[in-house]
C-alpha cells in the first residue's frame, strides 16, 4: 500500500492510484467464435483453448453441420456489437449473463469445455440438446 507521500507524489504525476471502471454490458468483453451462423461463447479466447478443447469444440460444431464439409471458425468475437446478424444458434460454454440471454433466441448452455472433456454425463446432456436443436425441438 502506498503511504500519503507517496500517493501526494503520484497525484502530482497525474497517476491516479484507483481509476473507476465503467461497466457497461453492451460494450462488455465476451469470448465467442463464429462459425458461419452458429455463435459459440467461450470462458476463454480460442487461442487460449487447450489442444484437447479445441478439438472437443470443433467436434460439436462438426455434430451440428449437416454436411461433410471442413466447418472452420470464420470470426472471433470479443463484443456483442461485432456481431451482424443473429446467429440461428448460440452455445454457451460459459455462464451467461442476463442481458446474453435476451440478445439470442437459441442458446444452449453447457458447462466450460475444460469440464466437458472430462465428464461423459455433461456430454450426454449437451449431445441430448444438440440432437433436440437438430430435430427441431425447443432447447429451452
Amino acid at each position: 500500500m502506498f503511504d500519503t507521500k507517496s500517493s501526494f507524489i503520484l497525484s502530482k504525476l497525474g497517476i491516479q492510484r484507483f481509476q473507476s471502471q465503467i461497466n457497461n454490458s453492451n460494450s462488455e468483453k465476451i469470448f465467442g467464435v463464429l462459425w458461419g451462423d452458429i455463435l459459440t461463447l467461450l470462458d476463454k479466447s480460442i487461442n487460449e483453448l487447450e489442444e484437447n478443447e479445441l478439438k472437443l469444440l470443433n467436434k460439436i460444431i462438426k455434430s451440428i453441420v449437416e454436411d461433410d464439409s471442413e466447418y472452420l471458425f470464420s470470426k472471433e468475437i470479443n463484443n456483442l456489437s461485432e456481431i451482424k446478424k443473429e446467429p440461428k444458434l448460440t452455445i454457451s460454454f460459459t455462464e451467461l449473463k442476463p442481458y446474453l440471454i435476451k440478445e439470442f433466441s437459441l442458446v444452449i448452455e453447457s458447462k466450460p469445455l475444460s469440464e466437458l472433456e472430462n465428464s461423459l454425463e455433461d456430454k450426454k446432456i449437451l449431445w441430448s440438446k444438440i440432437k433436440e436443436h437438430k430435430n427441431g425441438s425447443s432447447t429451452d
